[in-house]
């Protein structure tokens, strides 16, 4: 997992901020941090999907299993929120960056 105190408050803001205004349509499941779904009755279920890929869970794994679910409850789904895991991301294009710096 990231090292979440390399990184200031300031640059999360940034982030969070940069990631809010981009249209998601495919992200893996390495970059969630949490899958929160809300039912038209009130529930709500919520997948921790840091803490399944910290206990070995495969995102590919993680994403049979969220998908299952979103297909199951389909019709009495009202908002799915995907929380974002921003350490990871920042940490995969500061990553990125680097190699491509070298």
């Amino acid at each position: 997992m990231p090292d979440n105190s390399k990184f200031s408050d300031e640059f999360y803001e940034r982030w969070e901020h940069l990631i809010s205004t981009v249209e998601i349509s495919e992200v893996s499941m390495r970059f969630i941090k949490e899958v929160s779904v809300k039912l038209d009755t009130g529930e709500t279920h919520s997948f921790d999907i840091s803490l399944m890929l910290e206990r070995g869970y495969e995102p590919e794994h993680l994403e049979e299993i969220v998908q299952e679910y979103l297909d199951t409850f389909d019709d009495l789904i009202d908002v799915v929120d995907f929380h974002i895991n921003l350490p990871a991301i920042a940490e995969e294009v500061e990553g990125r960056t680097n190699e491509l710096l070298d």
